[in-house]
């Protein structure tokens, strides 16, 4: 079956993220990089700022998609912060273009809009932990923001070493050390 062009120019996006000697991403190099000219490019897409948008969008998506499915598990609040963690953490692992985009590092300022939804994200994320965890606030160490801020903290800080070491450091090698380590900031038991 043969790809849509969308899809495929998205997938070049993702795949330029991902280069280690990232410099400008031009118009006119994704467009090579998706095997099209420029002016089909922008049939698809108003401009490139869309494209970004549209590439953190599939990444929000799927993200919350995960945490509305384990929000509907009859698991502990634990777990379910557990599971979108280590979820999270893969995720970005396999997707390394989408870590670029959560660090805002691949955005400049013609991006801002993406920027924002970036934050935004981060805000949400952060607002469905403190609800996971609100579910067993008697576990709990501290007060379920703290304990959401202290996640996030933990996450984007995995997202930057993760760039730094120029995707070679794979944030999974100590995901269950990580985890444990915050478990025990957390929780109680």
């Amino acid at each position: 079956m043969k790809k849509n062009r969308k899809n495929i120019i998205l997938e070049s996006l993702a795949s330029m993220l991902e280069e280690k000697n990232l410099s400008r991403i031009t118009t006119a190099s994704l467009a090579e990089k998706s095997k099209i000219t420029e002016a089909a490019l922008y049939r698809h897409f108003p401009s490139k700022r869309s494209i970004y948008a549209e590439l953190f969008s599939f990444c929000d998506d799927t993200i919350f998609a995960k945490c509305n499915e384990l929000k509907k598990e009859k698991i502990s609040a634990q777990e379910k912060v557990k599971k979108i963690f280590i979820f999270f953490i893969l995720f970005i692992e396999k997707n390394k273009g989408f870590a670029r985009l959560l660090s805002r590092e691949a955005l400049s300022s013609a991006e801002q809009n993406v920027s924002d939804n970036v934050n935004q994200f981060y805000e949400r994320f952060e607002l469905v932990l403190r609800q996971m965890l609100k579910e067993d606030e008697k576990n709990l160490t501290t007060q379920a923001g703290i304990s959401a801020q202290l996640i996030i903290t933990v996450l984007e800080g995995n997202i930057g070493r993760y760039i730094r070491s120029k995707f070679k450091d794979s944030p999974s090698t100590y995901i269950e050390n990580i985890w444990t380590l915050l478990s025990l900031s957390i929780f109680k038991n």
